[in-house]
């Protein structure tokens, strides 16, 4: 039980709060979601329980998907492509002005390298092929609201196996000697910056990153995957994808599991756009953690 109190008292990425009155309002809110994620939890395992859902058709209709292979791997060498040329760009900035880019230069050359850029292909990929959002994705705008419902809906009931499993993993961690810490882009994201910039990187880590990693990840590698492995498989390879290439150890299996969500959440609905409020939600209910206890 003493781990798991101690473990109350960190953020879902591991940090440690301090005994502040602010913090202690923090982790009071903190714990009341994962009371209210756990009934969620409940409620939701009662209603599927009683309810039945006809998976073989939705895994059909996520292996209809129009994507191919190739498709999956030019979307991956894209992804690997702009990590690189976001490096090498920085290297240019401190070769040719002997000046060591900030942090925040970083993540900016990184918003605009790889999300911008890369949601302007996902476009352009649609028109070469002719594909509409909701062949391609099962986007449909319409209904927009009911999946913002279902997403906060689910992200709210995976809290609870999120925490759980990101304490285990964090103690595990500490066990082998690596001492959690934060990611460098969080560091950043909820740091000293002028009000206009931090609008738009908030921004850009609750809407445009989500929404091109979600397109990336569930809306186009993940079909592919289900076709040549099938949807069990599939799932848990791009859950270590996904986990993979955000290159931090400390989040590896909390990230895995909040994969795993998003993925199934995307199987349940057909539209992609019940996991992108997951993953925005998360994105935001993370940065709102940080930013109040700084």
């Amino acid at each position: 039980m003493i781990p798991l109190a101690q473990a109350a008292l960190r953020l879902p990425d591991g940090t440690v709060l301090d005994t502040s009155a602010a913090a202690g309002l923090v982790v009071a809110l903190y714990v009341v979601l994962l009371g209210a994620g756990l009934l969620t939890a409940i409620g939701l395992t009662f209603y599927f329980h009683g309810r039945h859902v006809d998976w073989e058709e939705r895994k059909q209709l996520l292996q209809a998907r129009p994507w191919l292979a190739a498709d999956a791997l030019g979307m991956l060498a894209l992804l690997v492509s702009l990590q690189v040329g976001t490096g090498l760009l920085l290297a240019a900035v401190r070769k040719f002005t002997h000046a060591s880019p900030e942090d925040t230069m970083q993540l900016l050359s990184q918003t605009v390298l790889l999300h911008w850029l890369g949601l302007a292909l996902v476009g352009a990929l649609l028109s070469w092929r002719r594909l509409s959002w909701q062949a391609a994705f099962g986007m449909e705008w319409r209904a927009l609201g009911r999946c913002a419902g279902l997403g906060a809906l689910f992200c709210l009931a995976v809290l609870p196996f999120f925490w759980f499993y990101s304490t285990l993993y964090e103690l595990g961690l500490r066990w082998y000697g690596i001492e959690p810490e934060l990611q460098k882009v969080a560091v950043t994201l909820t740091g000293d910056q002028p009000l206009g910039l931090r609008i738009y990187l908030v921004g850009v880590a609750i809407v445009v990153a989500p929404f091109f990693e979600e397109i990336l990840f569930r809306g186009i590698i993940l079909p592919v995957l289900a076709k040549r492995f099938g949807v069990g498989r599939a799932i848990m390879l791009v859950a270590v994808l996904f986990a993979a290439v955000h290159l931090h150890v400390p989040a590896l299996l909390p990230l895995f599991v909040m994969s795993v969500a998003f993925s199934l959440a995307y199987l349940y609905s057909g539209n992609l756009l019940v996991p992108v409020v997951m993953h925005s939600l998360f994105n935001a209910f993370n940065l709102a953690l940080l930013t109040a206890l700084r």
